[in-house]
């Protein structure tokens, strides 16, 4: 250790034997004293290095860094912890109104399956009215036999008793089978919402009980009071009539039939003969490949033939389109046509006139070389922009009466909302025969597609929804498991 003195009075440094300071002159032989200040110049580790080199660094405890480090994988985990809680409790919410939801759905079914057990008490009881009336006239008939002209009336009673007796029992047979057909289709809605209920609440599904009661239409035998007699005899007598008057608008060989018998009894039966049928949606809903299936399914099993024209897609992309779909143009076997703006085009050359009239002698052209009951027109927006003057509304009647004088059944496909659609001022839903809307609903990130014929004159169709996909082969209709909202 370097001793080094310093001047007690100044603090000037001074040599060891120095008598007085330099600086100031204060005598230091008795008052000098030694300042020790450690010397590290000289030690290995620091020899070589700056004075940068030589600041003094913080001391690092590897205690203090590990605390830190779990300090902040807690604060992490944490926020993860808090993150997944808020996620857990948003779906725990949801299952709780999906579960409202779904016990709301069973109370409903209970309720309409209540309505069926009256309606098939109804018809049960005017079956043993029926048969009551029948008694009556049977022990009427000897009392009767002797009188004068009593052999006509008898006669006539007969034939009037077993055309009653017919048309009672097609009538019954007729509600029976709805009734079977709806009660199975209710029971296969209430065993999937009793499936989701289960999952909902984490049990399986073989623990949750299904009364599937389907009990027989005409098995009972209950008197009843003859003002009930009288008047349900009444109501089967104008149910009766209805259904004849209502069958007789529409002969069955007038249907053409889609190849889907859900369908058609959506449709009411099936699409009339000489109907124009408006296919509105929006892009994206399947309107095309609607209607090429029910045309493709006319031409295949119906011997019915076809033409589909498309005023915006090419015709071999259509027909591969549609070959992925399970419907190969082959298979309609010479009974369909598909038709594109270029094919047209080639064959009406040099044809005067705008495109809208060139397009309609085109189709008459084609009619009288190959008859035939169903064409599509895609898109009637298209055939709007292809005419040189405003759409008025007398011009769509007079494109729709020029359908009719074809005689032949006509599918319109058109894209516009529903709310647009019915406020049109050409007046397509007013002028056409019926009409059947296409929509696309979305649900829990999901979206399904929906579908309902809103009318079709001289048919008893269903007017509410039915949930609708293609399988890659054939269309699935079912009636959905949610409201429609609107």
């Amino acid at each position: 250790m370097v001793k080094r003195f310093e001047c007690p009075r100044c603090g000037s440094g001074v040599r060891p034997d120095d008598e007085q300071c330099f600086r100031c002159g204060e005598m230091l032989r008795e008052e000098v004293r030694p300042l020790n200040i450690p010397d590290v110049s000289m030690r290995p580790e620091v020899l070589g290095k700056t004075t940068s080199q030589l600041v003094e660094r913080p001391t690092v405890h590897p205690e203090k860094v590990e605390m830190d480090a779990k300090a902040k994988a807690m604060q992490r985990r944490e926020r993860e912890l808090a993150e997944k809680e808020r996620v857990i409790s948003a779906s725990v919410e949801q299952l709780e109104n999906d579960t409202r939801a779904l016990e709301e759905a069973i109370k409903r079914f209970e309720r309409e399956d209540q309505e069926m057990r009256e309606r098939e008490e109804i018809l049960k009881q005017r079956e043993l009215t029926m048969s009551s009336l029948a008694q009556r006239v049977e022990g009427a008939l000897p009392e009767v036999e002797g009188e004068p002209g009593a052999e006509a009336q008898l006669s006539q009673l007969k034939e009037l008793s077993q055309d009653y007796s017919k048309r009672v029992s097609d009538e019954r047979r007729r509600q029976k089978a709805e009734l079977d057909k709806e009660i199975e289709e209710r029971l296969n809605r209430l065993k999937t919402i009793q499936e989701l209920v289960a999952a909902a609440q984490s049990v399986t599904p073989s623990s949750v009980v299904i009364e599937a009661h389907h009990p027989e239409v005409f098995d009972q035998s209950n008197e009843m009071p003859e003002e009930e007699l009288a008047a349900a005899v009444a109501s089967v007598d104008a149910a009766v009539r209805d259904q004849l008057s209502a069958a007789a608008s529409v002969p069955i060989a007038s249907l053409i039939t889609t190849g889907d018998e859900k369908l058609d009894n959506i449709l009411g039966g099936g699409i009339p003969s000489g109907h124009i049928l408006i296919v509105n949606g929006p892009s994206g809903s399947m309107k095309s490949t609607l209607c090429y299936h029910i045309v493709h399914n006319a031409a295949k099993t119906g011997d019915r033939r076809s033409l589909y024209f498309s005023l915006e897609q090419k015709r071999d992309s259509i027909i591969r389109q549609m070959e992925r779909m399970g419907m190969p143009l082959a298979e309609a076997r010479d009974k369909m046509l598909v038709v594109d703006m270029v094919d047209m085009r080639k064959a009406t050359e040099n044809d005067p006139g705008d495109w809208r009239s060139v397009l309609m002698r085109y189709v008459k052209n084609l009619h009288e070389q190959m008859p035939f009951d169903l064409f599509v027109l895609d898109s009637l927006e298209s055939f709007k922009g292809m005419a040189q003057f405003a759409f008025t509304r007398q011009d769509m009647r007079d494109l729709f009466d020029w359908f009719r004088e074809l005689n032949v059944s006509v599918l319109v496909i058109t894209e516009n909302s529903y709310d647009v659609l019915m406020q049109s001022a050409q007046g397509e839903t007013y002028l056409a025969d019926g009409v059947v809307e296409l929509q696309m609903k979305e649900f829990d990130a999901r979206v399904y597609r929906w579908l309902r014929c809103i009318k079709m004159r001289g048919m008893h169709n269903e007017t509410r929804y039915y949930a609708f996909y293609h399988d890659g082969h054939e269309f699935k209709f079912s009636l959905p498991l949610v409201d429609s909202g609107v």
